[in-house]
């Protein structure tokens, strides 16, 4: 009888044991279920991070005699400058522009290097960077070390010429005076700015940003270099700026630069944000895009 209750006995331990394995096992596969659905729902989150439905195809575009596409800003008025801004930024006013061409990309290393080969031209010099300096020759980023001059030799090189303030400031917010070109937000995966929350410490390949394009579809048009443009500094200028078709101060000391770049804070990257340098300055920071003008 003992025998029998033992065989009893060792039956029971074994069905409570595979029952307990059974609950380990379900319990296990429901962890994995979970863990699953947060990583789709994670990633679904993301993906709307990420994707940008905003049409762009009712802008025209072109390309340029150096092969990069440019896009067609339209003429009529947009917002220039800002009240919250720095005094060189005030006042705002209504500005008028004629139609023109921008690049939809910043000038890269690979199309720098085709002008100077062509031109046998003088290679971009920077003083210092942080960094590894083969980051700055990658055929993909913008760019960088070059003088205000050499950005007017490429442009002129290219059939084209440098944007002009006003035209820079358009392309970058569009009509409505947004502080940033996607918006008046500052938003992660923006831009390229200061420190490595954008994934990047220093220069991003041009065009890495899709939800920081501005309402054009021009793209890095906040961070990642800032941009020579055509005009003199002055911090005055807006005060007596005409509405039509600004083209800058005249016989100032130096020429502005817009956009801020991957070591501007958010604040430093606003649309209407100023900049100026002497024009034969180079460094890691300022790289530029070229304009046209549209035949009328």
């Amino acid at each position: 009888m003992s025998d029998k209750n033992l065989v009893i006995a060792v039956i029971a331990c074994f069905a409570v044991a595979i029952a307990f394995f059974l609950v380990i096992v379900w319990e296990i596969n429901k962890s994995i279920k979970f863990d699953r659905k947060v990583r789709t729902e994670q990633a679904q989150q993301k993906q709307i991070t990420i994707d940008d439905n905003r049409d762009f195809s009712i802008y025209e575009t072109l390309v340029g005699d150096d092969g990069r596409e440019m896009v067609l800003v339209p003429e009529g008025v947009f917002s220039r400058g800002s009240l919250e801004g720095d005094f060189d930024e005030k006042p705002p006013q209504e500005v008028y522009l004629d139609a023109f061409y921008v690049d939809k990309y910043e000038v890269s290393v690979e199309a720098y290097n085709k002008f100077r080969k062509a031109a046998n031209y003088v290679e971009p010099s920077v003083p210092f960077f942080e960094g590894e300096h083969e980051l700055l020759k990658h055929p993909n980023v913008a760019q960088v070390g070059v003088s205000w001059y050499d950005a007017v030799n490429y442009c002129t090189w290219a059939g084209k010429r440098l944007l002009t303030e006003a035209e820079w400031e358009k392309a970058a917010r569009g009509t409505h005076g947004l502080v940033y070109p996607w918006g008046n937000e500052m938003l992660p995966r923006r831009a390229n700015i200061h420190g490595t929350a954008d994934d990047y410490q220093y220069l991003a390949p041009i065009g890495s940003f899709p939800m920081g394009r501005s309402v054009y579809g021009v793209y890095d048009m906040a961070g990642n270099v800032s941009e020579w443009v055509e005009d003199w500094y002055d911090q005055f200028y807006y005060q007596e700026a005409p509405m039509m078709n600004p083209t800058g101060a005249e016989n100032k000391k130096n020429r502005v630069f817009r956009g801020g770049s991957w070591d501007s804070t958010k604040v430093d990257v606003r649309a209407s944000k100023r900049y100026a340098a002497t024009p034969g300055r180079k460094d890691s920071v300022v790289g530029f895009r070229c304009g046209k003008s549209v035949e009328k």
